[in-house]
């Protein structure tokens, strides 16, 4: 069968995410001139990802490191087809939402105050929007406060992006990562 389907344990991609997160939003206003050098105006996300870009919602890498030379106008690259981290899925979420409250109490285990997705995931995580892994799993060692773990380097799947998003944009349909489909 040639159809579509989902693939909620594929990793999902900084891409992707910009357009699901995009579309759910409702964000639709013109995208403008490129802002990517690897974002051309015929690159399948560029609409979304130039509309979260305005908006200050997602940012790229500076031009002239390995393998992205600068272009004549030093563009940043956007890395669009790299995997997206829970980490940067939480930020992009978070910062469409327009969540900007204090965070509080550290949450997760690996996942510091002041490190660089701390306040994305906890304004998530207090909403109830997105979990971590129990302390003590296959992957996850206990500290001295035996919290979970949220992963935020890893790569996100696209299911587990799939439920932050719908969580958020679609209260109606508060799922989980054991049954992203049903979102």
């Amino acid at each position: 069968n040639h159809g579509g389907y989902l693939r909620p344990v594929a990793n999902i991609t900084r891409g992707q995410i910009a357009k699901q997160v995009s579309v759910a939003a409702g964000f639709g206003d013109d995208p403008g001139p490129q802002i990517y050098t690897d974002v051309p105006t015929t690159q399948t996300f560029f609409p979304y990802i130039n509309r979260l870009t305005n908006r200050g919602l997602v940012g790229g890498y500076p031009c002239g490191g390995p393998n992205e030379p600068c272009d004549s106008l030093n563009r940043p690259y956007f890395r669009p087809g790299a995997n997206a981290t829970r980490g940067q899925v939480a930020k992009i979420d978070a910062n469409a939402a327009g969540y900007s409250d204090t965070p509080g109490a550290q949450q997760y285990e690996v996942v510091l105050p002041g490190s660089t997705f701390y306040d994305f995931i906890w304004r998530l995580s207090e909403r109830g929007l997105v979990n971590g892994y129990p302390c003590g799993g296959s992957r996850e060692q206990c500290g001295c406060g035996s919290l979970p773990d949220f992963r935020p380097s890893a790569n996100a799947t696209a299911g587990q992006a799939r439920t932050s998003v719908a969580n958020r944009f679609s209260p109606a349909c508060h799922c989980s990562t054991a049954s992203p489909t049903h979102c």
